[in-house]
């Protein structure tokens, strides 16, 4: 039998079985373990820069209002503004700082 060009078409043997090939996306144990170190040195530097950065955030602020205090800001108006942004600021930065020393002293894990 042939086709309309004059071709014979091709003939498929399905009697047989043929393991598929592995997995693309398959990654070995010490690629894995290289890039899972790769990630952590990542992290812990973003960790500490977050640490870091709200850290000298709450300072920054900390001495914006000591120097508004000496200069002619009124006392009422610093409680207010210390009420309004420092106090939510030092419990950001503590959520923030206590959770980087739980993942250096727990390993991340």
């Amino acid at each position: 039998m042939t086709d309309p060009n004059g071709e014979e078409p091709v003939q498929v043997d399905l009697s047989t079985y043929e393991e598929p090939p592995p997995p693309v996306d398959v990654v070995k144990a010490d690629e894995a373990e290289a890039f899972e170190r790769q990630i952590r040195g990542r992290q812990e530097w973003v960790r500490t820069a977050l640490a870091v950065g709200a850290f000298m955030s709450l300072v920054v602020i900390l001495l914006v209002l000591l120097i508004a205090a000496i200069g002619e800001i009124t006392s009422d108006n610093i409680d207010k503004i210390s009420t309004v942004v420092v106090t939510p600021l030092t419990g950001i930065v503590g959520t923030i700082i206590g959770f980087y020393f739980a993942e250096k002293r727990g390993g991340g894990n």
